[in-house]
Parts: structure tokens; C-alpha cells; sequence
């Protein structure tokens, strides 16, 4: 059942986008006849495997813009034309040699729908010129990827007999492979070097290959070692700073390696992660603690950090500014509605009375939200009970109106009884809504006292 409702539901999908299809390409000829490019629009026309349609091109284009046909667009849509079906078998031919087809795929392609739905002239020459460059791309690829991989060019005669039925390209797959050789050791190097490995063991490396009859580029490996070895040093500076390690550490550590040193680099990177540092205790000391600069100073090495030239200044310049946010009015008030502990003493003592009436108003604030809350809450319960009464007491009073009217209702005792039941309960109804207007009335003037202090409390802080 599902089946055959999704078959139901596929189909007039597919029809809506036949149709969209079908109107954007008209759209786009439409635009075409605008633009009056003969040339573009045979190229346009032959690159989509179409025969030669210029007259009804140029009976569409009469109607849009006569003004853009003259005694050249027909020679200018053939011209146009030949060049697109050029690049139609070009490109079919090149994909067909890519994915490492025979020269064949062409009959196959002679009638796949492609070519027979859209009656497409026929261009061997085309088709075997871009299939022989598909089949260059196919074999440099192929031998990129084994050179990458690490595969000794002995491969290269496995590859022939694979890919003798579309005819081995010799000097497509060398050079291939001969990259693909290049970017290998340039992945050793790279690695070497992020690990912290000494380029002298390239030598065993290189012996390791050559027993392989692996071609070896030093150069490769010495270009992508001597440019991350560098990265190596600058990661290892910037764990060392906070971490109690320094230069002259990774100097020594170096040399009994046998490792390049890349001392300024590391120097630079060091420094830069102190600087780093000291900006972040800064900032963190600043936002509710007092200036600790000199018990940090202290006891750094016990910290294993380092003080540096631009200690004071970073750390003290990142402490003003994060104490300056501290100590704003706004942040106090905000303390203050959470009840949360505000330490006045770390800001200038001017500002200390106006932060602790900022902090007052935050915590009397939410007292009176509360309040407000709870008074809205008993508001939207009287009115609700009040709309319940007036629901009831219209339904009774429809009830009464209908037996008033009724000339055959019979008047006897079970009638008067539920006459004087009914008048009772709207007495009752009445007095009920009569005491609630009032409440509600009330309730309303202190939502309006509420909202008038809340607005006064945030008023004092922000002026």
C-alpha cells in the first residue's frame, strides 16, 4: 500500500519538475534573443548535443526582438554551433578516457539517450581527441596515487597489463607517479619534523627505500621537514612557558637529539604565550578580585611561569579593564537580583556607595518582580473566575428568558421550585462578580505601582 502510494506521490513530482525545467529553459532563451549573441547561442546549443535549431531559435527571437536578427545570425549560429558540438563529443570523450574506458565507449555512446533523444550530429574526431585526454588525466592520476602510496615505479608494469584494453600511457603515468613520489616524501618529512624526529635519520629512511627501489627526493623531504620543524618548536615553546621550561632548556634538549634548533622562533612563540598569560590572570583578577600582580610575580617559578619585561604592564592593563567592568553600575544591579556576593573593596572607593545602592536596588528589584508576578498571577484568577460567573450568568439568564416566553410551560409546584433555584443563583452569580470587579480593580493599580517601581529602581541605577 505504501508502495503504491509513493508511486503516486513520485510521479506528479516529477512532472512539476519537467515543467519548472522546461520553463527555465525557456526563460533562458528568451534572454538569449535579448542579448542577440548568435555566436553564444549556436555554442549554447551545441554544447547540449542539440542539432542545428536556428530557425526555430529565430522564430522565437522574432517575436521577443526582431531587431537582433540580421543576414550574419545564421552564419554566426552555425559557427557558434560547430564549436559547442566540438566541446559536446570533446567532453563526452574526455569522461569516457577519465573513467578509463575503450576507445569503443564511443558506439555505446552513439546510442545511449543522451545522443539519440536530442538527435545530436555525430563528431568522432572530437570524441577520440578529448578521449585521449581523459586517458592522459586517467594515468597521471593513477600513478599520483601510487607514487603517494609509496610504490616503487616497478608498479608501473602491473599498470600496463591492467590497462592494456585502453592502451598504457607511459609518460602520463611517470609523471604521475613521479609527483605522486615528490608529495610522499614530502608526508615523511612532515612528519619527522611534527614528532620532533632529526632530519639526519633521512639516511635510514633512504637505505629502507632504496632496498625497495623506491626513488628517494631529499629535496622533498628536507624542504617539508626544515618548514614544520619550525612549527615543531613554536607548539613546544608555547607549552614550555606555562609549564617551567625556557630556552635554554630546549637548547640542550636539542643539541643531545641532534635536532635543528629554531631558537628565535621558539623565542618569539615563548614570549608571545606569556604575554598570553599574564593578559588572562589579568583579566580574571580584574572581574571581582583585587590586583595580585606582585603575589604572581612571587611565585611564578612555584607556578611554573615566567615573568618577562611586558609583565606589568599586560597584567595591570587587563586588570584595569576588566576591573572597570567589575565595577559598573549595571554589573552591581545584575549582582544584586541574583544575591549574589559583590566584593565593593576591589573598586575605587568613590564609586563603592553608588555600586552598593546599585546592588540594593538589583536585590529589592527582584522582590518586587516577585511581588508582581504573584499579583498578575492572582489577577489573571479573578479575571478568570470573574468570565466563569458572567458565562453562567448569561446561560441562566437564557434559561429564564426561554421559560418566560414559554406560553405551555405549566405553572406548578416543580416549576416555581426551579424558578426560585434559578433566581438564587443569580442572586448568588451577581453578588459573586459584584465582589470580584473590585479585586480586579485593585489588583490592576498594583501592577501599575509594580511596573513604575521596577522602572524607578533600574531608573537610579542607570543615570
Amino acid at each position: 500500500m505504501n508502495s503504491k502510494r509513493s508511486k503516486f506521490l513520485i510521479f506528479p513530482i516529477l512532472i512539476c519538475i519537467f515543467f519548472l525545467s522546461a520553463c527555465q529553459t525557456h526563460l533562458n532563451r528568451v534572454q538569449d534573443c535579448k542579448t542577440g549573441d548568435w555566436n553564444l547561442i549556436g555554442a549554447k546549443d551545441g554544447e547540449k548535443g542539440l542539432a542545428l535549431e536556428f530557425d526555430e531559435r529565430k522564430q522565437l527571437c522574432a517575436e521577443i526582438d526582431a531587431s537582433k536578427i540580421n543576414i550574419e545570425s545564421a552564419r554566426q549560429y552555425q559557427a557558434g554551433w560547430e564549436q559547442g558540438n566540438e566541446r559536446f563529443w570533446l567532453d563526452l570523450g574526455a569522461a569516457d578516457g577519465r573513467a578509463a574506458l575503450p576507445i569503443s565507449q564511443f558506439e555505446f555512446q552513439l546510442i545511449s539517450s543522451k545522443v539519440r533523444d536530442r538527435k545530436t550530429p555525430v563528431n568522432r574526431l572530437a570524441y577520440e581527441s578529448g578521449w585521449r585526454q581523459g586517458r592522459t588525466v586517467y594515468w597521471r592520476t593513477l600513478g599520483e596515487q601510487d607514487g603517494s602510496a609509496g610504490a616503487s615505479l616497478d608498479i608501473e608494469r602491473q599498470r600496463a597489463t591492467e590497462g592494456e584494453k585502453i592502451g598504457f600511457d607511459a609518460s602520463s603515468y611517470r609523471e604521475g607517479w613521479s609527483n605522486g613520489n615528490f608529495l610522499y616524501w614530502e608526508k615523511i618529512g612532515y612528519t619527522d619534523a611534527h614528532e620532533g624526529v632529526s632530519n639526519s635519520y633521512l639516511s635510514t629512511r633512504a637505505a629502507q627505500a632504496q632496498s625497495k627501489n623506491l626513488r628517494v627526493r631529499e629535496d622533498a623531504y628536507n624542504n617539508a621537514w626544515n618548514k614544520e620543524i619550525i612549527e615543531y618548536w613554536k607548539r613546544l615553546a608555547s607549552q614550555d612557558a606555562t609549564t617551567g621550561r625556557d630556552v635554554n632548556t630546549r637548547r640542550a634538549d636539542a643539541k643531545q637529539r641532534n635536532l635543528k634548533f629554531s631558537e628565535e622562533e621558539y623565542k618569539r612563540a615563548w614570549e608571545q604565550r606569556l604575554i598570553d598569560y599574564w593578559r588572562d590572570v589579568g583579566k580574571e583578577d580584574g572581574f571581582g578580585k583585587r590586583n595580585f600582580l606582585e603575589e604572581r610575580m612571587a611565585n611564578a617559578r612555584r607556578d611554573n611561569v615566567f615573568v618577562i619585561p611586558q609583565t606589568r604592564d599586560v597584567y595591570q592593563q587587563a586588570w584595569g579593564e576588566s576591573n572597570a567592568r567589575f565595577c559598573d553600575l549595571a554589573n552591581a544591579f545584575e549582582y544584586g537580583r541574583r544575591v549574589a556576593q559583590f566584593d565593593f573593596y576591589v573598586c575605587f572607593e568613590p564609586k563603592q556607595n553608588q555600586l552598593r545602592r546599585a546592588w540594593h536596588n538589583g536585590r529589592e528589584f527582584e522582590i518586587v518582580l516577585r511581588k508582581q508576578k504573584e499579583n498578575q498571577d492572582e489577577l489573571e484568577r479573578l479575571a478568570s473566575r470573574r468570565n466563569e460567573h458572567e458565562r453562567r450568568l448569561e446561560r441562566l439568564e437564557r434559561d429564564i428568558r426561554k421559560d418566560a416566553e414559554d406560553k405551555n410551560r405549566p405553572v406548578n409546584p416543580e416549576t416555581a421550585a426551579i424558578d426560585k433555584r434559578r433566581d438564587k443563583e443569580r442572586q448568588e452569580l451577581q453578588e459573586s462578580i459584584a465582589r470580584i470587579h473590585p479585586r480586579i480593580e485593585d489588583a490592576k493599580k498594583w501592577d501599575y505601582r509594580y511596573a513604575r517601581e521596577l522602572q524607578e529602581l533600574k531608573r537610579e541605577v542607570l543615570q
